[in-house]
């Protein structure tokens, strides 16, 4: 208990680091578009990172992938899905398919059409793929035993305590975004402005991506950044790392 509650914690901490800057227009993109896009954005986010997070190494082996064909693969998504909003056209080809995919009210998160949940979804799916931020060690402990090929209770428990205490403050700052554009009358008469403004930000961070640029960003805030080593302070402590001890394969 005392693992999953830093976890949880830890995965907390981890969305108010320096290190999470690099994403953060991948997560605040979920501030426009129908009402369901941030709850898409985070049972994407969370699905993904889990399962990666334990299985990455399996699945890399028996697809015989290369260790960077998932990030390619997010690195494209997430292009597609910054033209998506950048451009209308493309909108609305994606509206008519997240709506095969999901029934139509749910995929646009309302009855008039927009890039809700399946949007979101996709969203979530890319940010986890690419959510790699300041990890401190118990995940890291997860991460090993993931690599060694033991995937126990232990490792799933923690890596979605974890992944559950990152998603709340995403979806709070998300709403937090939404409610801002509400009271603000001028952001909502330039909400589709707005929304294709992420759209090009989304596209030029994935061809940032393609480039190592949001990997050489964290690697400069973690180097340059003095507090961002001490917020895994908690991971730390005698009684932690007892108990990561004693999972260890």
């Amino acid at each position: 208990m005392l693992l999953l509650l830093i976890a949880f914690v830890g995965g907390v901490l981890t969305v108010i680091s320096p290190c999470v800057l690099p994403v953060l227009p991948v997560l605040l993109s979920g501030t426009v578009g129908g009402k369901a896009r941030p709850a898409g954005i985070i049972v994407g986010f969370v699905g993904s990172f889990v399962v990666l997070t334990l299985f990455l190494s399996t699945l890399v082996s028996a697809l015989n992938l290369s260790p960077d064909a998932v990030r390619w693969g997010a690195v494209a998504l997430l292009f597609v899905f910054g033209l998506t909003l950048a451009v209308p056209a493309l909108q609305l080809r994606f509206e008519v398919l997240a709506a095969r995919v999901v029934p139509h009210r749910v995929a646009t998160g309302n009855s008039k059409g927009g890039d809700g949940f399946g949007g979101g979804l996709l969203v979530g799916l890319t940010l986890g793929l690419v959510w790699t931020p300041c990890v401190g060690p118990i995940l890291a402990s997860v991460t090993t035993l993931a690599l060694s090929g033991q995937v126990t209770a232990f490792a799933v428990a923690v890596t979605l305590a974890y992944a559950l205490g990152v998603a709340l403050p995403m979806l709070a700052i998300m709403r937090g975004g939404r409610a801002m554009l509400k009271r603000v009358p001028a952001l909502m008469g330039n909400l589709s402005r707005i929304q294709q403004t992420f759209g090009v930000v989304l596209a030029v961070f994935a061809v940032g991506m393609a480039f190592g640029l949001d990997r050489a960003a964290q690697t400069f805030i973690v180097e340059r950044v003095p507090y961002v080593q001490r917020l895994t302070f908690l991971e730390e402590t005698d009684s932690v790392r007892e108990q990561l001890e004693q999972q260890a394969p």
